[in-house]
């Protein structure tokens, strides 16, 4: 296993801080941006020497409050859980992710009438978290993009201090178990002092990288974990909430 790197604060070589959505989705998809930020892409190479090709962890606008596809398990599939999140990683398409699951994972990608509302003004609750936060990552996107460091920004997207945070606080190295690693939501196993989810088909994944979302914009996971399974080439991703 390769040593993990921690607390990376420059993306130097193999890092590409706040991807366009058209270079993490596959262009016939392009809903998936409605639901899903681009933080970071990764070359796999960077992770471990043998493998080739991009990654990208991103962060889902879902949920207000609870875990994301907590609403949705009519919608469920193998890679799409609630707490858990995959892809197909499209070489056709340069490893852009594919959603091969249903859409309607998504509370807002439904209608009232497939998902009734679990109680009054939920729908309506959840389009302003999600209004706030699509502002939110916009306005972290450009102060990146014209200071070069990661700056958290308060609620008048005013940096909080001139300290940076970091691109992401684990690469490479395992995973330790907290409270994503839930044995009843999906397939893991456990793999000395790490834990790591296994596949339909059986493949075990590795662990990749994992950064708080909001690192990059004022609401996300505590922890976003991001794994990769080579041989069906499958991205994976959970959300650890302390």
């Amino acid at each position: 296993m390769v040593e993990a790197e921690v607390d990376v604060m420059v993306a130097g070589e193999g890092l590409r801080v706040y991807p366009e959505a058209a270079e993490v989705f596959v262009a016939d998809q392009p809903e998936l941006a409605r639901h899903l930020h681009p933080l970071v892409s990764i070359d796999l190479a960077r992770v471990d020497p043998a493998w080739h090709g991009w990654i990208h962890l991103v962060s889902p606008l879902e949920p207000a409050e609870g875990y994301l596809g907590d609403h949705t398990p009519a919608f469920h599939g193998a890679l799409q859980r609630a707490n858990w999140l995959g892809f197909a990683m499209d070489g056709d398409q340069g490893d852009r992710y594919r959603l091969l699951g249903d859409l309607r994972y998504f509370v807002r990608a439904t209608t009232p009438e497939e998902l009734p509302e679990p109680w009054p003004g939920f729908r309506e609750e959840l389009a302003a978290h999600c209004e706030r936060q699509e502002r939110s990552y916009r306005a972290h996107r450009e102060v990146f993009r014209r200071e070069g460091r990661l700056l958290m920004l308060d609620e008048d997207d005013v940096p909080y201090s001139h300290d940076a945070v970091a691109l992401l606080e684990q690469l490479g190295g395992g995973a330790e178990p907290g409270n994503w690693a839930d044995f009843e939501l999906f397939r893991l196993e456990e793999d000395g002092e790490f834990v790591r989810p296994v596949s339909a088909a059986g493949h075990p994944f590795r662990f990749v990288a994992a950064v708080p979302g909001w690192h990059y914009r004022r609401s996300g996971a505590d922890w976003i974990l991001l794994f990769f399974e080579p041989v069906e080439r499958l991205a994976l991703l959970t959300f650890d909430w302390s």
